[in-house]
């Protein structure tokens, strides 16, 4: 019983131990709570049932972590079924390495665990979400040592880390635990006095607060919707607001119905809204055309205010549709687009025909085309746009940095999910981003976590509230960094987790001999 007690507080502790749920939790879920499991079944003989145990502890874990799946009220009784497939689904890696604990030494279940993380990304359009090393990301310091070997390498300290408690390897265990706060006192020592004395850029991120019923027509909820006009007036309304000039205005992805391009709107019902809402003298911005496009809003901003401004729209180009981030610089005409490259299957994209039957209900019926490629946006400072679930990527945005980037710009719609941890746990991923690649990041939202961060993983200003309709300013550090992660990728410590398995084939087949 005292182990079965044992099992429940290491539960607790790791599925709770991360920066959306317990932050204080966290650095103890990176030290033993997998260590405090792992002493209960290191009990169970090699067998199937302890395979059993550690599928079933971590599917338990990963049911809380990923609790916000359970938030149906926009995507139905089949998103639960999702839900139960990733949990068994990561449940039953787990529960393989549980099963070889004592049969491999420390370094090679290590690397098996971060193996596995990092062919997650790459099965159907990959699951990116709560990585192990995540548990290293709740405060700042431990947070640097992403910058190394990205979140992957974080993941493989934790695993390393709790073995070497569980095998009661005392010095090695501390060491392990103390490095990466050490080393990031030591980062934050050499760049922060660089971030303070920084540039700045003044961004404005808009958070429209409006769930998918009130931006899109949906079955049985058309009384909640609001006309796109009235969209853009509260835009308008939010950017009245601000009495300092700004570099740069970002609208989170699909910020307003229609494609870009696509004229939906008579000039008299546009030319009203910017009078009544920025004054008569601002119609002469507006094209001069019977109906307007979203893109003809966004260019009268754009000169209007003097600045530059990225919005997600979606796309549409030879009969294919994109969800896409577009660039409107506002001393020239050149619109740029950047296309979603990793698509969300089911809601965005989906693997087979027949799942068109399960969206349809919910007002997701059309799916998008991947993009093929990242781009540079040529603003105050060069920038590259990220849209959603892709910021969760570190390989792609790592390829961003290395085509010259120098802010991450991310657009994302997370009211498909409301009151649940997802805006928290987004967010959290971004966090982790800007220290990958020593590179500041703003992220504008529909419904939250709106922020900006700078290029240590700290949080310069946020919107925190779901449903709250504002626009955060923000003067963001421009100060960026090469790190060793920005150099190597993921292949660095991808290439020293088959280093170690093979060093420990390769010993194995020698102790046989």
């Amino acid at each position: 019983m005292k182990l079965v007690w044992l099992a429940l507080l290491s539960w607790a502790i790791v599925a709770f131990g991360q920066p959306a749920w317990s932050p204080w939790l966290a650095p103890i879920a990176a030290c033993v709570g997998y260590a405090l499991f792992w002493q209960f079944a290191a009990r169970i003989p090699f067998s199937k049932e302890r395979f059993w145990w550690g599928a079933l502890w971590f599917s338990a874990v990963q049911a809380v972590q990923l609790s916000w799946m359970t938030s149906i009220e926009f995507h139905g009784i089949y998103i639960l079924l999702v839900y139960l497939a990733l949990i068994v689904w990561l449940g039953a890696q787990f529960g393989l390495v549980t099963l070889y604990l004592d049969r491999i030494p420390m370094v090679a279940t290590a690397a098996c665990w971060t193996l596995l993380e990092w062919a997650r990304l790459y099965v159907l359009c990959g699951f990116s979400w709560n990585p192990v090393g995540l548990t290293l990301t709740a405060f700042s310091p431990s947070l640097q040592t992403a910058s190394l070997f990205g979140i992957l390498g974080l993941s493989f300290l934790v695993i390393l880390t709790n073995l070497a408690f569980w095998k009661k390897k005392w010095a090695v265990a501390v060491a392990l635990a103390i490095f990466p706060y050490a080393f990031g006192v030591l980062q934050l020592s050499l760049h922060q006095a660089k971030v303070d004395r920084s540039s700045t850029m003044t961004v404005g991120l808009i958070q429209t607060g409006l769930l998918p019923s009130e931006k899109l027509l949906i079955d049985h909820r058309t009384e909640e919707f609001i006309h796109p006009t009235q969209q853009w007036r509260r835009i308008l309304s939010l950017l009245k607001t601000c009495q300092q000039p700004l570099d740069l205005v970002v609208l989170p992805e699909f910020a307003v119905p229609f494609p870009a391009e696509r004229c939906v709107y008579s000039f008299a019902a546009v030319q009203r809204v910017f009078e009544e809402t920025i004054g008569a003298q601002s119609v002469v911005q507006l094209n001069n055309k019977s109906e307007l496009s979203n893109q003809d809003w966004l260019q009268a901003i754009g000169k209007i205010f003097h600045t530059d401004v990225i919005a997600g729209l979606e796309a549409e180009e030879n009969g294919r549709h994109y969800s896409s981030a577009f660039y409107y610089p506002h001393l020239s005409d050149n619109v740029e687009r950047y296309d979603k490259q990793i698509l969300v299957p089911l809601a965005e994209y989906i693997p087979f025909s027949w799942v068109k039957m399960l969206t349809e209900p919910y007002g997701i019926t059309e799916f998008f085309t991947h993009g093929q490629e990242s781009k540079i946006f040529s603003s105050k400072t060069p920038l590259t746009a990220s849209i959603c679930y892709e910021e969760t990527f570190s390989h792609l945005m790592r390829q961003n940095r290395v085509k010259g980037s120098s802010m991450f710009v991310n657009l994302t719609n997370d009211n498909w999910y409301p009151n649940s941890k997802l805006a928290k746990q987004h967010f959290d991923h971004a966090r982790v981003r800007t220290v990958e690649n020593g590179i500041p990041l703003v992220r504008a939202c529909n419904t939250g976590f709106t922020a900006a961060i700078d290029c240590l993983g700290k949080t310069v200003g946020k919107i925190t509230e779901e449903r709250r309709s504002a626009m955060l300013i923000a003067r963001v550090p421009v100060y960026h960094f090469v790190t060793l992660y920005s150099f190597w990728g993921d292949w660095g410590i991808i290439t020293l987790c088959f280093l170690f398995l093979g060093i420990c084939f390769y010993l194995t087949r020698i102790k046989m001999s």
